[in-house]
């Protein structure tokens, strides 16, 4: 019996395993099915841009949405709300929807949902942040401001140069600025002009600056004139929302002008030459050259209006006056538009005569030449001549020019050998200078042996005891001359009526200078003027 039952069972049991395969394959088919069914999803984007769900978006204006919803089943219910206000509803009746959709969105931040309804409902939500302000400022000059406190109505500065400088805020780029001054001021002394056009002499200078694409900050120099200046500053972003401010800036300038020159002490020539640069933070009214001793006055830049002008801030000027006494003193004023005033005075000594001064002055006696060296300056030299004269009979030894230009310098050095007559010889140092001429005369030492010196200071000493003590005979020395040439020194002058011939000793008026003697005058000696 049990032989009968058995394949009986197997089959049974093999039947059984079939169904529950059957079954379990169809129950994963419907699920699977039912979980494809509830699939339903949803595409938001604005501007382009593709919102994701859960995040916030930022938006100027009130902007178009573009909603697009993809479901395996009929769509039958879609709802966009605002703040969980419906604004729109729509009934697809197909598996799939699209539409661009305008929101009206409150300003600052809404909450944004697309609900769709199909087998399932489906939900995205999303934050929009509406920007609707204007580009704002904080001010960083000529003065402080925060980003919501705006500039005061009035602010006092003491430059007429200024710069206008901040930091732009905003969520759209700021495309330009516009940036407006007004100069207000009068011809008169009013000083309330509050309203211009009521006035006849209330004027008005206009200047219009614009930045295109500042970035994040912006400068601006601004050129003010003294007293009232109105301000108009636009800002424009790139949606053209535009935030004006307007104030004042009031010029009080109490600074005097700044006064740079650059004058010589003293001169060697009738005239010099006056340079220096005056500048003003405001604009420079008037500047003039005085000569205190008789008032006369020189303008190097006439006065102006009130009106800004950037060519007034600095003046640069070069001029030649004359001088006339031996201290000549100057007074040079410079004004402002705002009324301050600096003086500066200087003094120039006007000294045309040269300095000579002879270093070496010895006669060598075996080669009978004297060695004349030294200088000449403090002057405008034009020609230094060196001449030798025996004091003998005033005949002229030797001539040489050391200096001779048509430029005139104001240093000359010399040092040159000329025909000399051992104990018998002048040195005459002539020099040209300007219109005039100077001689200074040098009686040069005289190089003898040992022996021959002492015995020429005896008898110098034996002489002395016996002369009387005004007496200068055989003593030459130089005369300085004013106006006089080199032919007028004279070799062809002939004795005074009633001269005998033969040597005249004449007592000469005479001074010590550099190793010889000075003659003051000129003197008739030995039938030549010397």
């Amino acid at each position: 019996m049990i032989s009968h039952t058995t394949p009986s069972t197997a089959a049974i049991r093999v039947i059984c395993c079939l169904v529950l395969c059957f079954a379990l394959v169809g129950a994963s088919v419907g699920a699977d099915t039912a979980v494809a069914q509830q699939e339903t999803t949803i595409d938001v984007s604005v501007d382009g841009d593709r919102l994701v769900d859960g995040t916030e978006h930022v938006v100027l204006t009130d902007p178009t949405a573009n909603v697009s919803v993809e479901a395996n089943a009929t769509i039958d219910l879609i709802e966009i709300r605002v703040d969980g206000d419906i604004r729109h509803t729509y009934r697809p009746d197909s598996r799939s929807f699209s539409r661009a959709i305008p929101l009206d969105l409150d300003p600052n931040e809404n909450t944004v949902e697309v609900i769709a309804r199909a087998d399932d409902v489906a939900t995205f939500e999303a934050t929009m942040t509406k920007h609707t302000a204007a580009p704002r400022v904080r001010y960083t000059s000529p003065f402080s401001t925060s980003v919501l406190g705006g500039p005061d109505n009035e602010t006092n500065v003491s430059s007429g140069q200024v710069q206008l400088a901040g930091s732009l805020h905003t969520v759209s780029s700021v495309s330009h600025i516009r940036i407006e001054r007004t100069h207000v001021y009068s011809d008169g002394n009013e000083t309330n002009l509050t309203n211009c056009d009521s006035q006849p002499e209330c004027h008005t200078d206009r200047t219009l600056h614009r930045i295109n694409d500042p970035g994040d900050s912006f400068s601006q120099d601004l050129l003010l004139g003294e007293g009232r200046n109105e301000i108009v500053a636009r800002y424009t972003d790139e949606n053209g929302r535009t935030n004006v401010d307007s104030f004042r800036l009031i010029v009080d300038d109490e600074t005097d002008p700044e006064i740079d020159l650059d004058v010589p002490n003293e001169s060697y020539v009738d005239s010099v030459r006056v340079r220096g640069t005056v500048r003003d933070e405001t604009k420079l009214h008037r500047v003039t050259l005085n000569r205190t001793s008789n008032n006369a006055s020189q303008v190097l830049l006439t006065g102006t209006d009130s009106e800004p002008d950037p060519n007034r801030f600095t003046h640069e000027f070069d001029t030649t006056v004359s001088l006339y006494d031996a201290e000549n003193e100057f007074r040079l004023v410079a004004e402002d538009a705002a009324g301050n005033v600096h003086e500066q005075t200087f003094t120039v000594e006007y000294d045309p005569s040269p300095n000579i001064s002879v270093t070496e002055n010895e006669t060598n006696t075996t080669a009978e030449t004297v060695r004349v060296a030294g200088t000449v300056s403090e002057a405008q030299i034009s020609r230094v001549t060196l001449e030798t004269i025996d004091t003998r009979s005033g005949d002229r030894l030797d001539i040489t020019r050391a200096y001779e230009a048509n430029t005139p310098t104001t240093r000359v050095e010399f040092d040159q050998s000329l025909t000399a007559v051992p104990g018998h010889t002048v040195v005459n140092v002539i020099v040209s200078y300007g219109n005039r001429q100077v001689t200074k005369s040098v009686t040069p030492s005289v190089d003898r042996p040992a022996d021959e010196r002492v015995a020429n200071e005896t008898a110098s000493d034996a002489s002395t005891e016996s002369a009387p003590e005004n007496d200068t005979s055989g003593v030459v020395s130089a005369a300085e001359t004013d106006g006089a040439t080199d032919d007028e020194t004279g070799d062809d002058d002939s004795p005074a009526d009633g001269d005998a011939g033969g040597p005249t000793l004449v007592p000469l008026r005479t001074r010590d200078a550099f190793g010889g003697v000075v003659v003051v005058g000129a003197t008739y000696l030995l039938g030549h003027w010397v």
